[in-house]
């Protein structure tokens, strides 16, 4: 069966020097189910809380946490089916590992993994639309590249990853929606646009995007239901918070931040 897909691409604030600071990068979506969209930024993880409870109350839940510049931003949605949620923070990757288990057998699923100010953080949700929900982390990039094979062939589909302190981590899941995937790691974020432009036309679109070991990773995935998407970044998380509201009027939701270099 012959899938169209009606997806655009847009580079706000390119680079003009190589040597250029940090940036936000977002993935823009339409027909993502979505009713409402927020996001609150935070210096640091304890001042989150009391934001995370008010959008929580307001009937809103957490897709995505990305930290960069010194700043944790965590992104909202109202819409997603989820039942319940929470979140966690620990040093130790381990300890991150054993606290995801407690949370799952109570049936809760890790949905975001993210790193930032020496801190692994989780985020959970009951309701999800994911079965059989796994974590998995290795020490070096040729063992984790293994184990994505392995789950591959094993049904599973990667639906996060994040790397930090030597260590590649990814959530895992079935029931995804994907119909097939594909990665690349791109090395100069000048060539990221050229590598999106080429999955775009073997039928793939950009699921996550994270800057990992001082390289770009695209995740990719294939959907049966069209999806028109825009992908813009920003230096400056001002002028960030001004290409999310344009979107937003133009009907898209953000879907993934990302924060790296050039």
């Amino acid at each position: 069966m012959k899938k169209s897909f009606m997806w655009s691409i847009l580079f706000i604030g390119l680079p003009i020097f190589l040597w250029a600071d940090n940036f936000w990068v977002g993935v823009f979506a339409k027909g993502t189910g979505y009713t409402g969209e927020a996001y609150t930024t935070s210096k640091s993880l304890p001042h989150l809380k009391s934001a995370i409870d008010k959008e929580w109350e307001k009937g809103s839940d957490i897709i995505d946490i990305s930290y960069g510049h010194d700043v944790w931003m965590v992104l909202y949605a109202r819409g997603t089916g989820y039942t319940q949620q929470a979140y966690m923070h620990r040093r130790d990757i381990k300890k991150f590992s054993q606290t995801v288990e407690v949370y799952r057998n109570k049936g809760f699923s890790l949905i975001n993994v993210e790193y930032g100010a020496g801190e692994w953080v989780g985020v959970f949700a009951k309701g999800s639309k994911y079965t059989d929900v796994l974590f998995s982390y290795t020490r070096y990039w040729e063992e984790f590249e293994k184990s994505i094979a392995k789950y591959w062939q094993e049904g599973y589909m990667l639906v996060d990853i994040e790397a930090a302190e030597g260590y590649w981590t990814g959530i895992f899941a079935k029931n995804t929606g994907f119909k097939d995937q594909a990665y690349s790691k791109i090395e100069e974020w000048v060539d990221v646009g050229r590598e999106i432009k080429r999955r775009w036309k073997d039928g793939y679109r950009l699921v996550n995007i994270e800057y990992v070991a001082a390289e770009w990773f695209l995740l990719f995935a294939k959907f049966d239901t069209p999806r028109e998407e825009v992908f813009a970044n920003n230096e400056e998380i001002e002028d960030f918070r001004k290409t999310i509201r344009k979107y937003w009027k133009e009907g898209y939701f953000l879907i993934d931040l990302a924060n790296g270099r050039y």
